[in-house]
């Protein structure tokens, strides 16, 4: 893909005045609490659009198609003075070569967030310091998801990003803003461990998952279904290592909750392949979704 190279030999862009990176759409839910002024609801959802949309997240051109589509849905659980709770989803997603479809690469929801916005202040985020609990959330993540995607093209590309987000997550403790520690929601799968595995040399298994799945896999379905098939189920398989080490690891949660329905679509009919060894592999790595794997034949 023309990304490829872009990702490999352009470093330095001129600014635009738009995000040259993501397709942002965002959904303020405030059905579940009994608020008649709806208007400073519509007013958030504009202004953290602005915020996505009208800002570069790197110095790379992408074209219009390269575009990582993002959704991000609030649901708000409280509000009062300014003050909000909200549980966040975030699915991301980036174009298979050849194609028109999209696949999802990361789903993951941020859940009791609690943040400040004062309606029609403009959100603010310094890449140096610690400046606001939304715009900071949204920066972290959105910095992940731009890396997950340069490694779903281009191997271990996408460090600079999960650096940055690891500056995010730094600045927020050392202003002691909850949330962001390691304890948070009392265990390994909230955001400090998201980055901390995101950063390690011990996730090898992951990123490789993240490259072979997508330019071996994914974007060799339009020229050769049966390679591209045999692929992704050895791409799948290297994850077991990884597992082993890490039981439970948050990597493996996000890229299932993120991926679970196109696994079991892909090897759903089809040309011939035996799934024998995959559905055992998928039933390790992911036994809640036992279901869903034994479904495949």
């Amino acid at each position: 893909m023309k990304r490829t190279c872009l990702i490999l030999i352009i470093f330095f862009s001129t600014y635009f005045s738009y995000s040259q990176e993501i397709n942002a759409k965002i959904i303020v839910n405030s059905e579940s609490i009994n608020q008649t002024n709806s208007s400073v609801f519509k007013n958030l959802e504009i202004s953290l659009l602005n915020f996505i949309n009208n800002s570069s997240w790197s110095n790379f051109n992408y074209s219009e198609f390269e575009k990582v589509n993002l959704n991000i849905l609030f649901s708000v659980t409280s509000y009062s003075n300014n003050s909000y709770t909200a549980n966040i989803e975030f699915q991301a997603s980036r174009p298979v070569f050849n194609s028109s479809y999209s696949t999802p690469i990361f789903n993951y929801v941020e859940k009791n967030f609690q943040f400040d916005y004062v309606e029609y202040e403009p959100i603010i985020y310094k890449d140096n310091q610690f400046e606001s609990k939304i715009s900071s959330l949204l920066a972290f993540y959105i910095n992940i998801i731009i890396g997950i995607d340069h490694d779903s093209f281009v191997l271990n590309s996408g460090n600079y990003f999960y650096d940055i987000s690891k500056n995010i997550l730094n600045y927020a403790n050392q202003s002691n803003i909850s949330g962001w520690n390691s304890s948070h929601n009392g265990g390994k799968l909230n955001k400090f461990w998201l980055i901390e595995y995101l950063t390690s040399n011990d996730s090898n298994e992951f990123f490789n998952f993240l490259f072979n799945y997508h330019v071996n896999g994914l974007d060799l379905m339009y020229s050769d279904i049966l390679s591209a098939k045999t692929n992704i189920a050895t791409s799948i398989s290297s994850l077991k290592s990884l597992q082993r080490r890490n039981p439970n690891s948050i990597l493996i949660k996000i890229l299932f909750d993120s991926k679970s329905d196109e696994i079991k679509d892909i090897y759903s009919g089809g040309s011939f392949f035996d799934v024998s060894n995959l559905v055992s592999d998928l039933n390790y790595l992911s036994p809640f979704l036992s279901n869903k794997w034994n479904s495949i034949r």
